[in-house]
C-alpha cells in the first residue's frame, strides 16, 4: 500500500532558526537533508521550495506564490498535482520521517472514516507535517480555508477526521543547526 502514495515534501522555509539557510541543502554527514529523504520515499515526490534545488528526474518542484507563505500554502501549491489516493506530507527537516509511512498508511487503512493519519511525538505534540492524507480529505480541508498563507498546518487537521500514530522519535524535526548537530556532522 505504501507504494501507492505520493509525497509533498515541504522544503521552502526561510530557515530562520538555522541562520537563514536553505534547510534542504544543509548537509548532514556529508549529504543534503533532502537527499536523506528522497531515496526513502516510495512514490512520486513534489518538493515545495523556492530554492533552485537539483533534484532527481522523478521529483517535481513547485512553490507557493508568493514564496514563503508557510506550510499550508506549500501544501496548497502542491495539492493540485497529486494523482494518488494517498498523499504523505513531510518536512525536509525531519530526515527520519519516511520510516513512519508504513505505520501511517496502515493506521489510515484501518480507519476507513479517517481522512488523515498523523504522528504524535513522544513529547505529546501532534506533528501535522508527518502525516498521510486521503487525497479527497486533504483537498476538502484546504477548501475550508479562506486563505492558505501564514496558516498553521494544524488548522488542516481541524477539518478532517484524524487517527494518530506514535512517532517514536522518527518524527523529530531539527529546527536549528545545533539540534541537527546532535544527529551527526553538519556542514
Amino acid at each position: 500500500m505504501v507504494a501507492l502514495i505520493e509525497t509533498i515534501l515541504l522544503a521552502g522555509g526561510r530557515g530562520e532558526r538555522m541562520g537563514g539557510v536553505d534547510k534542504a541543502s544543509v548537509r548532514l554527514n556529508g549529504r543534503r537533508l533532502i537527499d536523506h529523504l528522497l531515496p526513502a520515499l516510495p512514490g512520486p515526490v513534489i518538493v515545495v521550495s523556492p530554492h533552485d534545488l537539483p533534484l532527481p528526474d522523478a521529483a517535481r518542484r513547485v512553490t507557493e506564490d508568493p514564496p514563503y507563505g508557510g506550510p499550508v500554502a506549500g501544501i496548497a501549491a502542491a495539492a493540485p498535482l497529486i494523482r494518488s489516493d494517498l498523499v504523505a506530507v513531510l518536512s525536509v527537516d525531519a530526515p527520519d520521517s519516511p520510516a513512519l509511512l508504513p505505520a501511517l498508511v496502515d493506521a489510515l487503512t484501518a480507519a476507513p472514516d479517517a481522512g488523515v493519519a498523523v504522528t504524535r511525538s513522544a513529547d505529546g505534540w501532534v506533528q501535522p507535517l508527518c502525516a498521510v492524507w486521503r487525497r479527497d480529505a486533504l483537498l476538502a480541508a484546504l477548501a475550508t480555508l479562506e486563505s492558505t498563507r501564514d496558516i498553521a498546518a494544524k488548522r488542516l487537521l481541524a477539518a478532517a477526521t484524524v487517527v494518530e500514530v506514535p512517532g517514536a522519535g522518527l518524527d523529530t524535526d531539527y529546527d536549528t543547526l545545533a539540534e541537527l548537530a546532535q544527529r551527526g556532522e553538519v556542514g
